[in-house]
């Protein structure tokens, strides 16, 4: 058993105390074979595995994870897919351009809806793309956020696409 592996089975421990250690021990070894075996985490059985694989990405930081933890905002564990959508907004804009995407595609799931909110919330912290970010937001607070958000978030990628083509 590598050290990671046997690092990552510490995930599971009962104690908050072991989890923490191990999830700062494979936050600090970094690297492509931790991002990738933390991101096999995020659908183990046992919320605390997945809570804390969505953590140790979230401070990783590594665009690679953009997309498996817009699928994690929407594990059943409210406080897995809270803790995945503010790792996603950690991102920068692989983040943002992920969670804008499933939105046009995943506008249906409420939970889903409600961590892409929390998303984009903490991503508008970081100050940029505010016009698209508030615009998605708008949709998303509004009556029938099913049909908005879809359409807002598809608007906001493309504006996001322009920008990129315009600038120098």
């Amino acid at each position: 058993m590598t050290e990671i592996q046997s690092t990552l089975d510490e995930l599971a421990s009962n104690d908050g105390a072991v989890r923490e250690r191990a999830r700062k021990a494979l936050v600090a070894t970094n690297g492509h074979e931790v991002v990738y075996a933390l991101i096999g985490e995020l659908v183990d059985p046992r919320h605390q595995v997945r809570w804390e694989a969505a953590k140790a990405l979230s401070e990783i930081a590594d665009p690679v994870a953009a997309i498996p933890l817009v699928h994690a905002m929407f594990d059943e564990d409210n406080d897995v897919a809270w803790v995945a959508a503010e790792g996603v907004a950690r991102l920068g804009e692989p983040g943002l351009l992920a969670v804008l995407s499933g939105l046009t595609r995943a506008s249906h799931s409420v939970e889903y809806c409600k961590a892409a909110h929390h998303s984009l919330k903490e991503f508008r912290k970081s100050g940029k793309q505010h016009t698209e970010v508030d615009a998605v937001m708008k949709a998303l607070e509004g009556v029938e956020p099913k049909l908005s958000a879809p359409v807002a978030a598809y608007q906001a990628l493309q504006q996001i696409r322009i920008g990129e083509v315009t600038m120098p």
